[in-house]
């Protein structure tokens, strides 16, 4: 009879993959916060086009913008890379 209870026992992929999800945890809450900023950002600006007030960028770069903001999330690509986020229309 042995003295391990080998149902508790841990793997070393599932050891990597917990240390994985720590390591990014900080990363996305900053993502997500920066994403929401800049949503926030866009949408005062396409109000501004709406007005009529003169803009850097088209109404559809901006728009083009905000759809890249919303698929900046978990499984795309580079996430959570800041280096890797979405550019700002110029």
């Amino acid at each position: 009879m042995s003295n391990i209870d080998w149902s508790k026992l841990r793997k070393a992929a599932s050891i990597k993959t917990e240390n994985e999800s720590a390591r990014l945890a900080p990363l996305i809450a900053l993502e997500t916060q920066w994403v929401e900023a800049e949503r926030r950002f866009v949408g005062e600006l396409l109000e501004a086009i709406e007005d009529g007030e003169t803009v850097q960028g088209t109404d559809r770069q901006w728009r083009d913008y905000r759809t890249q903001l919303r698929a900046w999330k978990l499984g795309a690509e580079g996430y959570p890379e800041p280096g890797l986020r979405p550019v700002r229309p110029s």
